[in-house]
């Protein structure tokens, strides 16, 4: 059942990507594209933990996992909102240090100790096999200030566009949620851990589905 609801969540995740990356040559809408570097990152975690659950956890399909999944994802998807609810000029800079932070992030995954996943069961944690001066430093980093970015357009959302734009309130809100999903996959343990992680991830891709169809509603003036 892990590896079917995974698998699921995969594949609607990566079809996702797909609509969005056309999407995002056709209007070259910051927030498309930020959503779509988003939602590609989230397709290839999900997809490498579907490959970690079927066939057993290799250093490369963790890797994967971990650094789309865990370093570089959450935040991406707060510059998407970002650029939906602020002045893009101003998430510029935003964006020019998250890209700064990815490659920081890439090579202090290339550059770290060879990871053992022998005495491992279920799915991996990067605190068990990582340094905290390495990927797991980003990791705090981007889902810390990621999550933070995320909450607080959400909440801004809310405050600012609840009465005079109420789809782009919701838009930032159910992709905050989406975007956070995967982490509340502990509440889940009942039903196992690959399982609960694969839930979560499906539950998450829907929410942020619905998010990026009710933002399509949105009269942009980027």
């Amino acid at each position: 059942m892990d590896f079917t609801l995974s698998f699921i969540a995969g594949f609607i995740s990566f079809a996702f990507f797909i609509e969005l990356l056309n999407k995002s040559i056709k209007s070259k809408r910051p927030s498309i594209i930020f959503w779509m570097v988003a939602i590609g990152m989230y397709s290839f975690a999900t997809l490498a933990l579907a490959v970690g659950l079927y066939s057993g956890w290799t250093p490369f399909s963790f890797a994967v996992f971990y650094f789309f999944g865990g370093i570089t994802n959450v935040p991406a998807f707060g510059l998407g909102s970002a650029y939906l609810a602020f002045n893009k000029d101003r998430v510029h800079i935003a964006s020019g240090i998250y890209i700064l932070f990815v490659l920081s992030a890439l090579y202090s995954m290339i550059v770290a100790p060879e990871i053992n996943l022998g005495n491992i069961e279920g799915i991996p944690e990067g605190r068990e096999l990582y340094e905290i001066s390495g990927p797991r430093l980003w990791a705090i980093l981007g889902n810390s200030i990621g999550s933070l970015a995320l909450v607080g357009i959400a909440i801004a959302s809310i405050v600012k566009y609840r009465k005079v734009n109420q789809d782009l309130a919701t838009t930032n809100v159910l992709i905050a949620t989406g975007a956070f999903a995967p982490a509340f996959s502990g509440v889940l343990l009942a039903l196992g851990d690959g399982t609960s992680k694969a839930l979560s991830l499906l539950v998450g891709i829907l929410l942020i589905y619905l998010g990026y169809k009710i933002s399509q509603r949105i009269d942009y003036k980027e």
